[in-house]
């Protein structure tokens, strides 16, 4: 399924940002909290929030639930919907390839 090419170069982006890949290879396999990775990761906390939410926008990132912590409250727990990606060149073009988790994959052409 190809990446709308307005999108591609902000999704690009996105994943080559190092607190952005940071986050989602963090979440790749168990969920997390934004304070779990802040404190995880070294992100500062508000960092981590932004990213999350810039995340979760383009999509590379899902709620996957929520949990009570043991001072009563509800968080949001985070997994990366991102299984693999690629920038690359081929024929002379650059684009981007992302593999989704169940597989899914998408792929534009970086103009």
């Amino acid at each position: 399924m190809p990446i709308d090419p307005a999108k591609a170069w902000e999704l690009s982006q996105k994943l080559s940002d190092p607190y952005s890949a940071r986050i989602l290879r963090a979440t790749l396999g168990i969920p997390k909290d934004a304070i779990t990775l802040s404190r995880e990761l070294g992100i500062p906390i508000a960092v981590t929030y932004r990213r999350i939410k810039d995340l979760l926008q383009l999509g590379l990132l899902e709620e996957a639930g929520r949990r009570l912590t043991k001072k009563g409250k509800w968080i949001t727990l985070y997994r990366s919907t991102v299984r693999e990606f690629q920038i690359f060149m081929e024929d002379g073009k650059m684009k981007l390839r992302i593999v989704f988790r169940g597989d899914r994959k998408e792929e534009a052409e970086l103009t």
